[in-house]
Order: C-alpha cells, then structure tokens, then sequence
C-alpha cells in the first residue's frame, strides 16, 4: 500500500512460484539465523565476524524483499541500490543508512580495539541494522506471519505439521 496525493494505491504482490517461495524461505532463515549468530559475536566482541554476519543477514533481507516483488537483484550494488529505494519508499532511515553504517563498522571496530573510542557506535549500529533486517522482513511476503511468531502471538498448533508427522511425531 502506498500513499500518492492523499489517495491509497494497493499494490499487488506477485505470484511466487513454489521455487521462489523456497528461495524466500531459506533466505528468511539464512539471514536471521546470521541475524543470531552476529548477536552471540557481539556478546564475545568479535567485532570483526559480527560485521560480516551482518552484511550477509542484510544481503539477505533485502534479496528476499525484491524477490517477493518479483525483482533479481544481481550483486552486491543492486542490493545496496534496492535498499536504499526501499528506504526512501517506507521512510525508514535504518533501511536506507544499512549499508552506509555497516561500511564503517570495521574501521570503528578497530579504534574500538585500541579503545580510543567506546563500543556505543557499534551498538547503535547494530541495533539500526537488526532493525532494518526486520523491517525488511516485515516487508516481504509472509513477513506479518512471522512477527507474529516472533512476538509469540502464535499459538501451539494442536496437530503435527507435515515435518513433524515424516519425523515420526512432534519433536521434543
């Protein structure tokens, strides 16, 4: 949904293939899981790991975004383009400033390791990326469904999932 001169405009989602909604699956995955893991290197300050799990998390976000769009992003410049656009349409700063912060991050992690500096600037870094990341995949198709499993507005279902039932039950 989009606001031009004070009217709504819907617009419409493309139709994914099967092959394209397992794509936007494993990207989801891929980039929260790298998400996660950038978590656990700050909490280890491994500065430099957390910047390139952010990168490849963000990458992600944003491919995943502009596949639900019915749009190929190839390369690391189309990406960095995409978000921006992104960021401009929704006006969301963390979206649009992502790859700018984030190619600061490595030299501010070194002035951090000869502590001329406190670790505030990396945090808020980090704070603006994971929340573009999600932003992002609030965006994508899908994207309501699973802040709402995050959030745990979900409940239990009652009866195994195709998964669970091939595994022999629910997994414990």
């Amino acid at each position: 949904m989009t606001a031009t001169g004070g009217k709504i405009v819907y617009e419409l989602m493309p139709e994914l293939t099967k092959k394209d909604e397992d794509r936007l699956l494993r990207y989801r995955g891929q980039s929260l899981r790298l998400l996660q893991d950038a978590m656990d290197e700050v909490r280890a300050s491994r500065w430099d790991r957390c910047e390139e799990l952010l990168w490849g998390s963000l990458t992600l976000a944003v491919k995943g975004v502009a596949l639900g769009q019915g749009k190929e992003l190839d390369g690391l410049k189309a990406v960095e383009s995409y978000a921006l656009e992104l960021g401009q349409e929704y006006r969301d700063r963390r979206i649009r400033e992502s790859f700018t912060k984030l190619s600061s991050f490595g030299e501010t992690a070194e002035k951090v390791r000869e502590s001329r500096i406190r670790a505030d600037h990396l945090v808020q870094t980090l704070e603006d990326v994971t929340g573009a990341v999600e932003r992002l995949w609030n965006l994508a198709p899908g994207g309501d469904l699973l802040s709402a499993l995050l959030r745990g507005d979900m409940d239990e279902p009652d009866q195994p999932d195709e998964l669970e039932e091939m595994d022999g039950g629910l997994l414990k």
